[in-house]
């Protein structure tokens, strides 16, 4: 069965897979689908209509609905295997079939006890059920499949403009960092290697996909070595603080949401000023949350540190479509200092 980063790559490159029907979430969708169905039938039907029929139609309905789902559930380890038309075609092939069971056992049963369709109806209440199950099937999954192509564009359109951003930023990094390797190279060879190995992590870590989820630790690690670089360049006038031992162990980020912070509170915080001044960066875990806190100095004159848009709207709309509203980057300021709030959900890692 393909992993949900090989099902993503699908995404990106034309294949969208349906969702995963073993999520609360969908069958609470699927329920309530079923629900707006059965009265819509109750609507068109309205001298068949009664308390007692809509009761005994909603429990049916739903049992049948839930059933169907948790078939398309378990079948799944299948129809991962398939390409992207393949599964939806065929969860929708599987509901039919589910359904087709479902009401054959039903009719059955109910029959036996003297409450079912009865023998001259029994055909009839199988044929209805399938039928119901294949078109509130086919619609929903209709919905779910231009829902998805949308959400894959968008995503898209973000890893661009992510791509964009880096493309932007990279030149110009990379110029000052050879500049400042050139300068160590005759007095500190040791730190001219060093800095070399960090340039190079650092253009690694670039290269990930904007929406794969990474370890903290190593999105840490990857911001230090940032921070060391422009240490470098700039000397005694960058200083940074760090009090991040109080984040939880093995917690999953995003790739490059710090660093694009920190580059903004280097930038436009430390190096207008001569002076220089103090990056502090802050973490804490909160409930089910992260909270990562990055301040700087604000420039000389200015009241907002121009520039923190671009990277800001990016990080906002790729955190939107990672985590939903369960994540956040609020940004604040006094009139000394900037501060940006990044907020997510402890979402364990695979890499630790």
């Amino acid at each position: 069965m393909e992993t949900e980063n090989s099902k993503h790559h699908n995404h990106m490159s034309g294949g969208v897979y349906p969702p995963s029907f073993c999520r609360w979430r969908m069958l609470l969708a699927v329920m309530a689908v079923t629900q707006l169905s059965v009265l819509l039938m109750g609507v068109g039907a309205l001298r068949e209509f009664s308390l007692l029929w809509l009761g005994f139609t909603s429990l049916y309905a739903q049992v049948l609905a839930i059933v169907t789902a948790l078939g398309v559930c378990i079948g799944r380890a299948w129809l991962g295997r398939l390409s992207a038309r393949g599964a939806w075609l065929g969860s929708w092939f599987t509901a039919i079939v589910v359904a087709l069971a479902l009401s054959y056992f039903a009719g059955v049963v109910g029959t036996v006890l003297g409450v079912g369709p009865g023998r001259q109806n029994f055909a009839v209440f199988i044929w209805q059920s399938v039928l119901s199950v294949a078109l509130v099937g086919a619609a929903l999954l209709r919905y779910l499949f231009i829902r998805a192509q949308w959400r894959a564009q968008v995503l898209a359109q973000s890893e661009a403009r992510v791509q964009a951003l880096q493309a932007r930023i990279r030149p110009h990094f990379l110029f000052n960092s050879l500049n400042t390797i050139a300068s160590l190279i005759p007095e500190e060879p040791l730190n001219a290697e060093r800095a070399i190995e960090d340039l190079a992590d650092l253009f690694r870590g670039s290269m990930r996909r904007a929406d794969s989820l990474i370890g903290l630790s190593e999105e840490l690690d990857l911001a230090r070595r940032y921070l060391h670089m422009e240490q470098r360049r700039l000397g005694e006038r960058l200083k940074v603080g760090w009090q991040v031992s109080e984040l939880p162990e093995g917690a999953s980020v995003l790739p490059l949401t710090l660093q694009p912070l920190l580059e903004n509170a280097v930038t436009h915080g430390i190096q207008p000023r001569a002076d220089g001044g103090e990056v502090r960066v802050y973490g804490r875990a909160e409930k089910d949350n992260i909270v990562i806190t990055i301040s700087n100095p604000l420039a000389p004159g200015k009241r907002a540190a121009g520039g923190h848009g671009m990277a800001l709207a990016n990080i906002r709309e790729r955190l939107e479509l990672a985590f939903g509203p369960n994540a956040s980057l609020i940004t604040h300021q006094d009139d000394q200092q900037f501060f940006a709030i990044l907020s997510l959900p402890y979402v364990k890692s695979n890499h630790s």
